[in-house]
């Protein structure tokens, strides 16, 4: 057995993956502080592949980041009443929900599996069904199953206002959850993932991890579904106070990816659904997320002011004349366009691009977060009394200005 000096598993893991041998299927869940939630996800999952893998070999690796709370100590009592073998083990590394999963994709490698379902270690909605949706057509040769869930309005703004209306336009997927945390994955996109250059950047071994598997299988031109879940219950983040870090971390590694596989998006125009595998999930109503508005406008107000000078350098003075415009008073009449939007997201991805400076590319990915924030705020002000329906009519809606958008894209990056 010879371990890679930079492998993300632990030498006295891979001495346990030996013991093992071969498996056809791998489910990962990367965790961190979720001793409250570990049991119900692992139970779940292994319920699962006993109910519809029933004679496959598998195995379920829960990697860990050094968690307080003792939650491999809860994963290391568990007892399922199926064969599926529980692997706990804390990863080294770079302290991230990439390097925990990285250390599941080697480990599935390793094992020789066919496919693997990652899913979060915080769901309150997993069901046994969910590994069927995930896994089945992946192991039939499907690079890449992405979720499908129905949501809180307000949940999933990073998804709602950046990943999904962009990296539709680019790929012409209709891909409506590209950072969805649960998904399926073959071997040999597994294999690409792990021999990107990308893991080196500081976006990946993070959160950027998710939109990083999004993209790569797009980019590298795998079949891509995705699978309708139901509804997603889990630990929420108000875009106020919480996702900064998040939003770095997703744009960084959405923006690198960009550059990395222009080759493959820049001749697509419009765009096209993704088949959508369904069977029968329980509905649960989403839980409600709050959101603190005045905290969000506040936080765009003072940020545009600070970052006037990259807006200036990075927008043009016609898009930055237009956002100046834009600011006002009394906060309930604030509206920021999604042509306005559209093009600063694809003004800073082109900068993005020039700009090799690590420290540089983080002042853009914040100043981009500032305007981020305006959006959402803006978003829940034209939203406030829409149904989830309208809601999500209004955020295709939008995503179809970034395709009309395209154009602007192409003939500034």
């Amino acid at each position: 057995m010879r371990v890679e000096e930079s492998s993300a598993l632990p030498k006295n893991t891979w001495r346990k993956l030996e013991s093992i041998g071969s498996v056809d299927i791998v489910i990962g869940i990367p965790s961190y502080n979720c001793a409250h939630t570990i049991n119900y996800v692992i139970y779940q999952t292994a319920k699962g592949l006993a109910e519809f893998f029933p004679d496959r070999n598998t195995v379920i690796i829960v990697s860990d980041g050094g968690s307080s709370d003792r939650t491999l100590d809860v994963v290391k009592a568990i007892k399922v009443p199926w064969e599926t073998k529980i692997v706990p083990t804390q990863y080294v590394g770079t302290s991230g929900k990439g390097t925990a999963l990285r250390a599941v994709f080697e480990a599935m490698i390793h094992l020789e599996a066919q496919a693997v379902m990652v899913v979060d270690s915080d769901l309150r909605s997993i069901l046994p069904k969910w590994v069927e949706l995930l896994l089945s057509s992946t192991l039939k040769g499907t690079g890449l199953v992405t979720p499908l869930y129905t949501r809180h309005k307000y949940d999933g703004t990073i998804t709602n206002f950046l990943c999904y209306p962009f990296t539709r336009a680019l790929y012409g997927r209709r891909i409506r959850q590209p950072i969805g945390g649960d998904f399926g994955l073959s071997r040999r996109l597994v294999e690409k993932l792990l021999n990107s250059s990308l893991w080196s950047t500081p976006y990946v071994p993070r959160f950027g991890i998710d939109i990083f598997e999004t993209h790569t299988a797009l980019g590298e031109g795998f079949k891509v579904k995705q699978a309708f879940l139901g509804s997603k219950v889990h630990g929420t983040k108000d875009p106020s106070k919480h996702l900064a870090s998040m939003f770095h971390e997703v744009a960084g590694t959405m923006f690198s990816c960009t550059e990395i596989y222009e080759d493959a998006w820049h001749s697509i125009q419009g765009s096209k659904p993704v088949e959508v595998i369904e069977g029968e999930v329980q509905m649960i109503a989403p839980e409600e997320v709050q959101v603190d508005f005045k905290k969000l406008f506040q936080g765009y107000t003072t940020g545009f002011q600070m970052f006037r000078h990259t807006y200036k350098k990075v927008l043009g003075p016609k898009l930055l004349s237009n956002l100046e415009v834009l600011r006002v008073k009394n906060e309930s009449y604030f509206r920021l366009p999604t042509e306005y939007w559209a093009k600063c997201v694809y003004s800073f991805a082109t900068a993005f691009k020039k700009e090799t400076n690590v420290k540089e590319r983080n002042n853009l990915l914040e100043a981009l977060r500032i305007l981020w924030i305006g959006k959402v705020a803006s978003f829940i002000l034209e939203t406030i009394e829409f149904d989830a329906r309208e809601t999500e009519e209004k955020i295709e809606e939008e995503a179809d200005v970034f395709e009309e958008l395209k154009p602007y894209m192409l003939e500034i990056y």
